[in-house]
């Protein structure tokens, strides 16, 4: 809170609000929108030092890790990361307890942010020896990683038909979706991964329409056709809830996030997926809250590990997106992003009662469908902008494959194939190889 810093403070309550707004409309990352807004900020040549780009970008991911819980519990998931979530919060939300739902969420987010702060001195020692052991073994552990979401998949076929084979085809009939989304989508992968469709002014958001079809559209598509409705929601005056739990669950999450935000193309879904069966988490409180943890360690995580001073580790999208214009990373500037990071989360959590209230007038008083429905066609006209009708097409075939485990009850994970196998077997030499028996090298 040093006077020359307060500029940054303020950036950082500018991106939390921003934050805010993006969670209300549905389909919408945050990554993209700062990506969209660093064009202008590239093409207008604002008078912006690197620093305020940064703290605007901390407050942003820490206020969307938080805030966006909410209209995701009432609205259905937006990304990978929170149909992990989606389960036990639809849940809770058919019996009224959305609004517990959320603050348990916050609670663990909050908790991982402060773990992320009592840590940090810890990062600064511990995590260049952690990168040079994991380095060369990375492309088998995302292997590894590949190999348990197929293999933890089950089957949901419920049939009890007296012939065998009726049980064992039923049975495998979701598991064999399952696998079909992973390997369409990485495949998918491997064609946008080596060539490019986009213009070359948008290509860090070649990927963009990639995951607007696996995961937004379906998602839209999911609204504006279910017919169900919320039930009144009840607000609690307080929250069961002891400080075992919250060790418990700051615990297991923080462990799935760190790992998803240190191991490249891990996201916090699949991080949460391999912490909640290593802790085995029973509980649904502690499950909805380790997944608050989860999610925020992950997202805020990955763009801390790039203001370690002499790390130079770049993981995560907004990381990414940054870096061309990113700071001279000393230990000031370390220390400055700890400090914007817990006031973000602060001012990020004394907004997310007011929000969730905000959420509930507005699913009350406004046809969600009908949102919904213009996001679906408002998508068209952003996405060919961005990236043309190369970016279109990809768009569409993205949005059949992701359409597949909506249909037909398979993991959302899965999609994250897109990424996981064509980078594992680049990583492992193979890349080259795979190419040119699809004739694309």
């Amino acid at each position: 809170m040093h006077p020359q810093n307060m500029d940054l403070a303020y950036f950082s309550l500018l991106g939390v609000v921003v934050s805010m707004l993006v969670s209300i409309l549905p389909a919408l990352h945050i990554y993209n929108v700062l990506g969209i807004f660093l064009l202008f900020v590239l093409k207008f040549e604002m008078s912006m030092t690197s620093m305020q780009l940064s703290a605007l970008a901390v407050g942003m991911i820490v206020g969307y890790s938080i805030l966006n819980t909410v209209p995701s519990t009432y609205m259905g998931p937006g990304d990978e990361s929170l149909s992990y979530y989606v389960l036990p919060s639809a849940q809770w939300t058919s019996q009224g307890k959305g609004f517990e739902s959320i603050i348990l969420t916050g609670i663990g987010a909050l908790g991982g942010l402060v773990l992320l702060g009592i840590l940090a001195p810890v990062f600064l020692w511990i995590l260049p020896g952690l990168r040079s052991i994991t380095s060369p073994h990375t492309f088998w552990i995302i292997g590894a990683v590949i190999a348990y979401i197929l293999m933890s998949e089950w089957p949901k076929g419920v049939s009890q038909s007296r012939v065998t084979w009726n049980n064992f085809l039923e049975g495998w009939f979701f598991l064999g979706i399952g696998l079909a989304t992973f390997f369409l989508s990485g495949l998918l992968g491997f064609i946008v991964l080596s060539r490019t469709f986009v213009p070359i002014d948008f290509a860090f958001q070649s990927i963009t329409p990639v995951f607007v079809g696996l995961f937004a559209i379906p998602w839209l598509i999911t609204n504006i056709i279910n017919v169900g409705e919320i039930p009144p929601q009840h607000v609690p005056q307080s929250i069961d809830l002891d400080w075992e739990l919250c060790i418990r669950g700051t615990f297991g999450g923080a462990l799935g996030g760190f790992f998803a935000a240190f191991i490249p193309l891990v996201t916090a879904g699949i991080g949460g997926l391999l912490s909640g069966h290593a802790t085995a988490q029973r509980d649904s409180r502690l499950f909805v809250m380790s997944y608050g943890t989860c999610k925020t360690v992950y997202y805020v995580g990955s763009f801390l590990l790039f203001f370690i001073p002499g790390l130079s580790f770049t993981r995560g999208g907004l990381a990414w997106i940054i870096s061309p214009l990113g700071p001279t990373i000393t230990l000031q500037e370390y220390v400055i992003f700890i400090g914007l990071m817990l006031f973000s989360a602060g001012i990020s959590f004394l907004l997310l009662f007011p929000f969730t209230e905000m959420i509930l007038w507005i699913i009350e008083k406004v046809d969600y469908h009908k949102i919904s429905l213009v996001t679906l066609f408002g998508l068209v006209p952003v996405i060919y902008l961005m990236t043309g009708f190369g970016g279109l097409a990809i768009m569409i075939v993205a949005t059949g494959i992701g359409l597949l485990p909506v249909m037909f009850q398979a993991r959302r994970m899965n999609l994250m194939g897109v990424l996981l196998l064509p980078v594992c077997l680049n990583m492992a030499g193979y890349g080259n190889d795979f190419l040119k028996l699809l004739g694309l090298l």
